[in-house]
């Protein structure tokens, strides 16, 4: 199907690069790696589908001969970077010929027809809610490295997103550590309580298409997917079905030694810590919690480190280790100066919460302990 129109590298680029996340490289259908282009009246849609998730982007343009084709999307994108700033003629002729003509640069590729692209879900739900951009991205780096990398138990492979009217509440946990983070009045344009999983990738990949500005951003769902929709893009997500794990469960409740420490002190002492950490060996970091002094030290084959940090302690002495990784990702998560820390035995998790409670806003961070030889 032919196609003509005329628009510019800036236009081109806002509807490539967010189209660029929904496609895939490991995909043995040629349809798959590319992006559909279709025009209609004077709009030019761009689509990237994996059949897991999609982004769909539109924009005005100067329209000559309405139509569509696939183009591969690796090598479009790099032809309209590289060119200058200037105005951008693309004419596909019937057999999917496309000419992209910019400047003093002419190229010419091999398209596909656009009958091969996927069919794409309805891209509206029945239940929908409001939130700003800002909030939802700050949810999502908040927690996403907590969820679990491999398919051993695929519900874990997503986060929760639980709406409880104005509230929303979203976690990601694996077999070793919990992210939870909740927002009181942050949900627009809802009376209702419900929940949903979105798979933890594609979730990563949205919130590169985040802001932080308090731009709204619209969330309809059906059952099978979830369609987010800002502006000119829409985003789509299939859902992962199932129960997710009772969370609340597995979070200590008796608590008997609690501590006050810096964020920032804690970060640096075990960044310091783990440089001698050996990662074949999984080698933990000892954690000794005594009267106003947190000492993290590491013994390996490469040497040993002991790295000490000022605290706030009530409660028991205590001793435990804790997964470098783990143990950083978390503190690195927490967006307060000063962060509370809970904790009852060697064996059972630590508990990071913030030192002084916010009014609309809170997160709980779990790590489970490595056992100390």
């Amino acid at each position: 199907m032919a196609i003509k129109f005329t628009t510019n590298r800036a236009v081109m680029l806002s509807l490539i690069t967010p189209a660029l996340a929904a496609t895939s490289n490991k995909n043995t259908l040629p349809a798959l790696e590319g992006l559909l282009f279709s025009l209609e009246d004077n709009i030019l849609t761009v689509c990237g589908y994996d059949l897991e998730k999609g982004v769909k982007t539109s924009a005005q343009v100067y329209p000559q001969e309405e139509g569509a084709v696939i183009l591969n999307a690796q090598k479009i994108s790099a032809i309209i970077r590289n060119l200058p700033e200037c105005e951008i003629h693309f004419e596909a002729n019937e057999k999917n010929m496309v000419r992209i003509t910019g400047a003093m640069s002419e190229f010419t590729i091999h398209g596909l027809s656009a009958e091969a692209f996927p069919n794409l879900p309805e891209l509206g739900g029945d239940r929908s809610f409001s939130i700003s951009q800002g909030v939802l991205k700050d949810l999502i780096e908040g927690t996403h490295f907590a969820v679990a990398q491999t398919d051993a138990r695929p519900i874990l492979t997503g986060e929760y997103f639980k709406i409880e009217g104005k509230k929303i509440t979203v976690v990601a946990l694996d077999n070793y550590r919990l992210a939870l983070k909740e927002e009181e009045n942050a949900v627009f344009g809802n009376e209702n309580n419900y929940s949903f999983i979105v798979p933890g990738k594609t979730l990563f990949e949205f919130s590169k298409l985040l802001s932080d500005s308090d731009e709204l951003i619209t969330a309809e769902f059906t059952n099978k997917y979830i369609i987010f929709k800002m502006k000119d893009i829409v985003f789509f997500s299939r859902l992962l079905e199932g129960e997710y794990i009772d969370y609340n469960r597995v979070i200590p409740k008796q608590n008997k030694i609690f501590v006050k420490v810096k964020t920032a002190d804690f970060i640096e002492s075990a960044s310091r810590a783990s440089l001698l950490v050996d990662e074949k060996l999984k080698t933990p970091l000892k954690c000794s919690f005594t009267d106003d002094n947190l000492q993290i030290s590491c013994t390996t084959q490469y040497g040993n480190v002991i790295d000490n940090i000022k605290i706030e302690k009530t409660g028991e002495d205590i001793e435990i280790g804790f997964n470098s990784r783990y143990l950083l990702d978390a503190l690195r998560a927490c967006p307060d100066e000063t962060i509370r820390i809970e904790m009852s035995t060697p064996l059972m998790s630590m508990v990071i919460t913030p030192a002084e409670e916010k009014e609309n806003s809170s997160y709980t961070y779990l790590i489970l302990p490595y056992r100390l030889k």
